[in-house]
C-alpha cells in the first residue's frame, strides 16, 4: 500500500490504512525529513477521532527516539494553533493527528513545516519517498518517561498565546459593544475551549452546541456545511439569533448562518470580509484566492485598486503567497481563510470572530450587510458538483465531455481556457466560469461554476447534468 498526502495531509480509514505500523512509518520519514533540515523540536497535537491520543503518543514516540524533541499539548489542538505555535516558538514543524472534516471513520496526519504553512507537494514528495524506503522493525522508539528523562518531551499549551493573538487581530471590544445574539456550532471538534470562549466573552446573548467530545461526530461528517447547520438554521429564524458561526472537526474551516436562518457560503463570506477588512480595518495588499474560489472577492480588490493573485487548488498554495506578498485575506470556496499577519493556514475560529467584527462595525443585520453587498458588487451565483464515479474508467469519459462541454451548452459561447489546475473555460457571458478538477486519490470529478446572472448558470448546471447522465 502506497501511503500519499494528498492536499492537506495523510488521511486513511481507521485499522484500514490508519493503523498504529503505518502511523509509525510516517513518523519516522517526518523524523528523517526534520533531521535533514536542521530541525530540533516539533509540536505534535491532535484532534477529538477515536484512539487520537494514542497515536499522537506513538508519533512523539518515534520522534523523541530520533532526538527530536517533542511538544505536546494536553487537550485537543485545532490546526491553526498548531501553525501558530511553530512560528510562535520557532519550532521546526508540527503534527496534528487529525482527519479534519472527513467522516468518523478515518483519521489522519497533518503536517506544517517551520514556516507553519501545509506542507508543499516538494515537502510531501520528500516524506512520501522517505516512507517507502522505511522498514518498519528497524524504528527506534522509546518510552515518554524515557523521552521526559532526557528533556526530549514536554507537555505544553500553546492556547493562551493563540488567544492573546486572536484579540490582536480581531477588534474584541467592538464586537463586545455590539450586543450580538450568537450560536456556535462546535461539531465536537477542537474549537472546544477556544471559539466558545472567545464569543462567551464578547457576545450579549451566547448559545453554543456538540461542545464535547463525539468520536463519531454524531454520525456525521464533522463538516460546517449547509446541511450539518440547518437545524440551528430554523432555531436562529424562529428564534431572533443574530448569527450561527461553526468550525469543522479541525477548527480550520468555517460555517455561518445569518439571521434569516440563511447558510451563507464561503465564496460570499470572504467576499464580504475583504470588503471589512479594507474599508473599517484600512487593510492594504492584494487578495489571494484559489482557482476553484468565487471571483467576488475579484470585485472587491478592483473597487479598492489591488491585486488578485489565484492559485492552484490546496491552501498551501495560497501559504506561498502570504508568505511572499502583503495579502490582506486568502481564501478558498472549501472554507478556509486567514488574514494579513496572522499565520499561513486557514483559521475557522479566525474567520467567525472576523465576521462578527464585520456585523460589530456595520451596525446591521448579517442579512442586511449581504443585500448591501449585492447592491454594490452585484450578485454572484456558483455552485460546486461532486460526481462520485464508479472507477477511473468512467472518471476519463466524464473528462471527455467536459473537454468538448461547447456541446453541452445553450446560449453561451467560449471565450478562453487554462489549465493551471485541471480545464478550465470562461465564457461570453459576465462573470461566467467553470472548472473540472479530477480527484488524485479516488473516482471523483469536481465542477465548479459561476455567473453572475441566473440564466447563465442555470445553462452551465444544465450542461453539468447532461454531461454526468
Amino acid at each position: 500500500m502506497k501511503i500519499k498526502f494528498g492536499t492537506s495531509g495523510w488521511r486513511a480509514i481507521i485499522s484500514d490504512q490508519f493503523t498504529f505500523s503505518n502511523v509509525k512509518i510516517v513518523s519516522q520519514a517526518i523524523a528523517e525529513y526534520i533531521k535533514k533540515v536542521g530541525g530540533k523540536a516539533l509540536i505534535v497535537a491532535r484532534d477529538t477521532r477515536f484512539m487520537t491520543e494514542h497515536y499522537a503518543q506513538l508519533v512523539a514516540q518515534v520522534l523523541t527516539a530520533n532526538g527530536i524533541k517533542v511538544l505536546m499539548p494536553e487537550n485537543p489542538t485545532p490546526t491553526p494553533v498548531v501553525s501558530f505555535a511553530i512560528r510562535q516558538y520557532k519550532l521546526a514543524g508540527g503534527i496534528n493527528i487529525t482527519a479534519s472534516h472527513n467522516p468518523p471513520e478515518y483519521c489522519g496526519i497533518k503536517f506544517n513545516p517551520a514556516d507553519g504553512s501545509p506542507a508543499s507537494p516538494e515537502v510531501t514528495k520528500e516524506i512520501e519517498t522517505l516512507i517507502e524506503k522505511i522498514e518498519e522493525k528497524k524504528i527506534p522508539m522509546i518510552s515518554l518517561r524515557e523521552a521526559s528523562a532526557k528533556e526530549l518531551f514536554e507537555v505544553f499549551e500553546p492556547r493562551t498565546d493563540y488567544m492573546k493573538a486572536i484579540a490582536q487581530k480581531v477588534d474584541l471590544e467592538r464586537i463586545k459593544s455590539a450586543g450580538l445574539k450568537v450560536i456556535a456550532d462546535l461539531l465536537y471538534g477542537t474549537s472546544i475551549g477556544y471559539l466558545d470562549e472567545l464569543c462567551k466573552s464578547v457576545c450579549g446573548e451566547f448559545d453554543v452546541v456538540h461542545n464535547y467530545r463525539n468520536p463519531y461526530f454524531g454520525g456525521d461528517r464533522p463538516e460546517p456545511d449547509e446541511d450539518r447547520l440547518r437545524d440551528l438554521a430554523e432555531k436562529v429564524k424562529n428564534r431572533g439569533w443574530d448569527i450561527v458561526v461553526a468550525t469543522d472537526g479541525d477548527a480550520d474551516r468555517f460555517g455561518i448562518v445569518d439571521d434569516n436562518g440563511e447558510y451563507v457560503k464561503p465564496n460570499e463570506v470572504i467576499a464580504l470580509l475583504a470588503h471589512h477588512l479594507y474599508t473599517h480595518r484600512n487593510f492594504n495588499g492584494p487578495v489571494a484566492r484559489t482557482i476553484a474560489t468565487s471571483h467576488a472577492i475579484d470585485s472587491v480588490a478592483q473597487i479598492f485598486k489591488q491585486k488578485v493573485l489565484e492559485t492552484p487548488v490546496g491552501f498551501k498554495f495560497l501559504a506561498n503567497v502570504l508568505l511572499s506578498e502583503n495579502v490582506v485575506i486568502a481564501g478558498e470556496e472549501s472554507g478556509g481563510l486567514t488574514i494579513q499577519g496572522h499565520t499561513p493556514e486557514k483559521d475557522g475560529i479566525l474567520a467567525c470572530m472576523l465576521v462578527l467584527e464585520m456585523i460589530a462595525y456595520e451596525r446591521k443585520s448579517l442579512s442586511q450587510i449581504r443585500k448591501d453587498f449585492r447592491k454594490n458588487y452585484g450578485e454572484f451565483f456558483n455552485t460546486r458538483i461532486d460526481l462520485e464515479l464508479s472507477d477511473e474508467q468512467e472518471k476519463q469519459e466524464l473528462l471527455t465531455k467536459f473537454r468538448n462541454i461547447k456541446d453541452y451548452l445553450l446560449g453561451i459561447k467560449i471565450v478562453d481556457q487554462d489549465s493551471i489546475d485541471g480545464l478550465r473555460y470562461f465564457f461570453d457571458k459576465p462573470g461566467a466560469w467553470i472548472l473540472a478538477r479530477a480527484s488524485g486519490t479516488e473516482p471523483v470529478v469536481r465542477i465548479y461554476f459561476e455567473a453572475k446572472d441566473p440564466q447563465t448558470f442555470q445553462s452551465m448546471l444544465l450542461a453539468v447534468r447532461k454531461m454526468s447522465r
